[in-house]
């Protein structure tokens, strides 16, 4: 709702659902402080984390052989550094890496479709959605088309689990192998 550029909608979104741009910086900070105590306060287990990674990491991310193909891959990210992994999870849209930046268009006819650039040339665009399904647009037919500020991965990942679950999944998020099953 806050892509169509209607007057007045933003005020009615405002409204019914308050501000919907995500935690401040302040607030992250201060997770991120608070998972980094957690981590240092006990081990993790690599195989329940291998099993919380598939849960939830795994439908678009990958790691050694396993998940999806939405995000990055994370084998070849620097996994050993705690901080950097735990800025990336709780504030996904600080950094986003190239190739996996969301755009929004907006048809002519208010269709809204949204994805990561696929391909474009003078003509088309097409637009990879989060289901694998590419949209392929007439530039001609498109009133907005933007990059989005925001990361498509969700922010508050970690919030619903418990201190060992996240010292789990960190325990296998630094793991240098894939574990066997």
């Amino acid at each position: 709702l806050t892509v169509h550029r209607e007057p007045g909608l933003a005020e009615r979104v405002a409204k019914l659902w308050g501000h919907v741009d995500g935690a401040t910086t302040a607030d992250m900070r201060e997770q991120i402080a608070r998972l980094q105590k957690t981590l240092k306060a006990g081990t993790g287990t690599p195989y329940a984390g291998k099993k919380l990674f598939s849960a939830t990491c795994a439908k678009c991310h990958r790691l050694f052989t396993d998940g999806g193909q939405i995000g990055p891959d994370l084998t070849s990210f620097k996994r050993d550094d705690v901080t950097n992994m735990l800025t990336n999870i709780v504030n996904p849209s600080a950094e986003v890496r190239e190739g996996f930046e969301t755009y929004v268009a907006v048809t002519g006819d208010g269709r809204v479709v949204s994805g990561f650039l696929a391909d474009r040339d003078n003509r088309m665009i097409v637009l990879r959605g989060i289901d694998g399904q590419n949209v392929a647009l007439e530039q001609d037919d498109l009133e907005q088309f933007e990059r989005q500020k925001r990361s498509l991965m969700p922010e508050g990942l970690l919030q619903k689990m418990t201190d060992q679950q996240i010292r789990d999944l960190f325990a296998y998020l630094r793991s240098t192998q894939p574990l066997a099953n």
